[in-house]
């Protein structure tokens, strides 16, 4: 991934890869991801790869590894690159497997002179490398933020909807948002920036329109104190097999715009300050819907732009 993100015009939007998403919440469970060694692993092949295309900022990790260089055939020079002694065993054997696949890539998709005959370089900036953060998991007592050697950022996930994290109830669900201090509790063990990359409007109980549109902003509100948000899911399907819009509502953002309960604009508010009456555990009803009851006004642009705020 690391080299097409760089090298295929296709994967240019490619800013960030993470290691592995949603691992296990009980770390007991996942003992080789549990290591150190396991996650450092992970971001010295990104940056090796990054190291033999030039890019500045992942040579500095590497830095006599470009110069040991012969070859301007891709695929030929990371192979050079097993050779160094710099790399590590587990890391070369992970780029040696990773040539191959390149090769077939190359071939079926003809990006042979990518891969194998253009001199290559790359112009880009280092990929940030991306992790679940510390506290995803319960029984691990590794960090990501020890594994960095440049850019990293930090994911976290949160679905009311699977139960665990507060009553199932609308003021439990917004005395809890309000007062969420993931944010900072990550920041002080290091893992910043982070952002939340799922999240959706979906309960435990039967919620109103009033009440989603009032969840929406508060969870927004919440998420935009880290880095940013990445709603689940963009579309989702409607069909008697999903009781029509039911889910469709809660889960789908597209869908959650045409019924007007998230913003058209992902950094604004129905309500400008949601959290205010939740805050410090102070004890509230759920207020009235702030919901508009007209979308004359709105005009829709792109929605694929929509799903992703990043602060």
């Amino acid at each position: 991934m690391t080299a097409l993100s760089h090298l295929d015009p296709a994967f240019s939007s490619v800013f960030a890869i993470e290691a592995v998403n949603e691992p296990i919440l009980d770390g007991n469970k996942t003992p080789g991801y549990n290591y150190f060694v396991v996650q450092i692993n992970f971001v010295k092949v990104v940056r090796v790869v990054e190291a033999v295309l030039g890019i500045a900022g992942a040579r500095d990790y590497f830095p006599t590894l470009l110069n040991s260089l012969s070859t301007t055939n891709f695929t030929a020079a990371l192979q050079e690159a097993c050779s160094s002694s710099t790399c590590g065993t587990e890391v070369v054997q992970a780029l040696s497997e990773a040539i191959p696949i390149l090769l077939n890539i190359s071939s079926e998709y003809g990006l042979e002179d990518v891969f194998t005959s253009k001199p290559f370089y790359s112009q880009r900036s280092p990929l940030v490398t991306n992790f679940m953060n510390v506290n995803w998991q319960n029984n691990n007592s590794s960090n990501p933020a020890d594994a960095a050697m440049g850019p990293q950022a930090y994911d976290d996930h949160l679905y009311y909807k699977f139960g665990g994290v507060a009553d199932a109830d609308p003021t439990a669900y917004m005395e809890s948002i309000c007062n969420l201090n993931r944010v900072q509790n990550d920041t002080a063990l290091g893992n910043s920036p982070l952002w939340f990359g799922e999240w959706s409007l979906a309960t435990q109980f039967d919620a109103s329109d009033a009440f989603l549109c009032q969840w929406g902003d508060a969870q927004k509100r919440a998420y935009s104190q880290g880095a940013g948000w990445i709603y689940w899911n963009f579309k989702f399907e409607i069909s008697t097999l999903t009781n029509g819009t039911a889910w469709a509502r809660q889960w789908s953002y597209l869908e959650a715009l045409n019924l007007d309960l998230l913003t058209e604009d992902p950094s604004s508010y129905y309500d400008p300050n949601p959290n205010f009456a939740f805050r410090s555990n102070r004890k509230s009803s759920v207020e009235a819907s702030v919901c508009p009851t007209s979308r004359a006004v709105i005009t829709r642009t792109s929605h694929t732009a929509r799903v992703v705020f990043m602060m």
